[in-house]
């Protein structure tokens, strides 16, 4: 793989790690509500899916020669994945369960967050949170450039989608996109106030009635 596009590969695949890190969180906790449910409701998933990706320097994953469309099935298959052990929690336990779901977002991000201040972000703007988010949120390729910054400033910043990417990989799944939604927006809000507690992350109304077509703000708590 060439030395320019290097970086993007392994900055990506990190990225992917991190969706399989929270479906391991979510197996965790889910353990203590559900016991053997959890551990049966996830080998079903895998038999689908495929197990996840084990956490090893990409080079000794794949060659450089189809990294691109090696790095899109990757996203599709964790995202997927995910959605469907969720639906699977879900239907069997009901509120308990994404109880303990929206925990483990909420905990992935926070810990995002902290790394990142260990890294050196210390109460740092809305832009620079922002920009950060991009380091550790999976949202497509990079090419992909789905989000539109309106408003960039250091108190504030406001960015549009114009489509949700992990919709189609929920649809797959047959999971609520709603509760989705509201799982990564408690994930983005946790990642906010952990690198700096003044701000948060907001959706708009029409966001959580399941418009994907919808605005995003960092901006103060």
């Amino acid at each position: 793989m060439s030395a320019f596009l290097g970086p993007i590969h392994h900055w990506l695949y990190r990225k992917i790690l991190l969706v399989v890190e929270r479906e391991q969180l979510i197996f965790e906790k889910a353990q203590d509500l559900c016991s053997n449910t959890a551990e049966e409701l996830r080998q079903e998933v895998w038999e689908t899916y495929g197990e996840p990706l084990p956490n090893i320097p990409l080079n000794q994953l794949i060659d450089g020669g189809n990294i691109h469309g090696w790095l899109q099935s990757q996203i599709t298959i964790a995202e997927t994945r995910e959605a469907a052990y969720i639906k699977k929690l879900t239907d069997l336990c009901g509120d308990t369960a994404q109880s303990v779901i929206e925990d483990a977002f909420s905990e992935q991000g926070t810990l995002c967050g902290q790394d990142a201040v260990e890294k050196g972000a210390t109460q740092v703007g809305a832009d620079e949170i922002y920009k950060l988010l991009n380091n550790y949120l999976l949202n497509g390729m990079p090419c992909d450039q789905v989000n539109k910054v309106v408003i960039n400033e250091s108190t504030k910043v406001t960015w549009e989608s114009a489509i949700c990417l992990q919709e189609r990989n929920w649809k797959e799944a047959s999971v609520d996109g709603s509760l989705m939604k509201r799982l990564y927006g408690l994930w983005i809000d946790a990642f906010v106030k952990a690198i700096n507690p003044t701000f948060a992350y907001r959706q708009t109304a029409d966001t959580l009635k399941g418009d994907w077509n919808n605005r995003h703000e960092i901006t103060s708590a």
